[in-house]
């Protein structure tokens, strides 16, 4: 069963979080890919191109656990993060996010749009979700959730549980 979680919208107080957080999330995927995190050139890179309001925070009792960035626009949501601590992946939380977002995005008749590390285990998770490979490059594979139906009877048939 999934924790209770609630999301807020990041301020700029959250900037190092978040960073400490993508470093945390990704820098097994990029040694692998990349070689060594270079921690003056991801930190420089990072907090010129974040924007604190394009993120919300995922808390648990009012304590950061993760994050999520998603760009919606009149013909896709694109999710460029879901991020959760170590210690709250494996508990649904990352299930219930993605599958909130997707259902939100096909009630608006919308498809939800990703990139992902080949090697990151949470392609498993799109994978479940019913998200498909539609491109791929030397690194990441592309992923969609296709609007299966713009009617919530058909989302919830596809998505039960919601």
């Amino acid at each position: 069963m999934a924790v209770e979680t609630t999301l807020r919208l990041a301020t700029a107080g959250d900037v190092e979080f978040l960073y400490n957080f993508l470093k945390v999330a990704l820098d097994p995927h990029v040694e692998l890919v990349f070689g060594p995190w270079k921690e003056e050139e991801e930190r420089a890179k990072f907090f010129e191109a974040t924007r604190p309001g394009e993120h919300q925070i995922v808390e648990r009792a009012g304590e950061p656990i993760g994050c999520l960035k998603v760009q919606r626009s009149s013909s896709e949501f694109k999710l460029n993060r879901v991020f959760l601590l170590p210690a709250f992946q494996g508990r649904g939380i990352g299930t219930k996010l993605v599958r909130d977002l997707v259902l939100d995005a096909h009630s608006a008749g919308l498809p939800v749009r990703l990139r992902v590390f080949k090697i990151n285990p949470a392609r498993r998770l799109y994978e479940r979700l019913g998200f498909v490979v539609t491109g791929e490059t030397e690194f990441h594979v592309n992923m969609e959730s296709a609007c299966l139906g713009s009617t919530k009877s058909d989302i919830v048939e596809v998505y039960p549980g919601k």
